[in-house]
């Protein structure tokens, strides 16, 4: 799976909210997607943390400020996809976590997918989590107006086509 040249490419520590039918992507690597959509109000956001930094083999220290900072973030995107219609208590939480197989990757990689379980969960929001376990990064595409999810490899095509 590929991004295609019409998919709105989410960059690490970054998010986008959209209505439309153009599908957000993300390159995992060492890295979350939270994905969330409200079906009723046709609106859906992808927010791209990364516990790894670019090109680094030792994961980010995950100090009280890197997770607070996080944690600011995940606020903001949740604000912004409330400002743009999405009611809270329809949204559908979908966490994809990109886990590299090397040492010592396993223990940040849950800290953060702990993190965001514990922030949804406080609102009573119940989400679903998936762990990519492997050296490739791995691309999720969401559709932000009807929720579709796609998960996968960057390969030629994605399903469906």
């Amino acid at each position: 799976m590929t991004t295609a040249a019409t998919d709105i490419l989410i960059e690490a520590d970054g998010f986008r909210i959209a209505r439309d039918t153009v599908p957000m992507a993300a390159h995992l690597q060492a890295a979350v997607a939270v994905c969330v959509h409200d079906d009723t109000q046709g609106v859906g956001g992808l927010l791209h943390l990364r516990y790894l930094a670019k090109g680094q083999t030792k994961p980010l220290d995950l100090t009280d400020n890197t997770l607070s900072s996080d944690l600011l973030l995940l606020d903001r995107f949740c604000k912004e996809l409330r400002t743009q219609g999405a009611r809270k208590n329809s949204w559908r939480v979908r966490l994809i976590g990109h886990i590299p197989k090397t040492d010592g990757i396993d223990q940040p990689a849950a800290t953060l997918l702990d993190l965001l379980r514990a922030y949804f969960a406080d609102g009573r929001l119940p989400v679903e989590s998936k762990e990519v376990r492997r050296e490739q990064q791995v691309v999720v595409r969401l559709q932000p107006r009807d929720g579709q999810l796609w998960v996968g490899d960057p390969a030629p095509a994605r399903p469906g086509t």
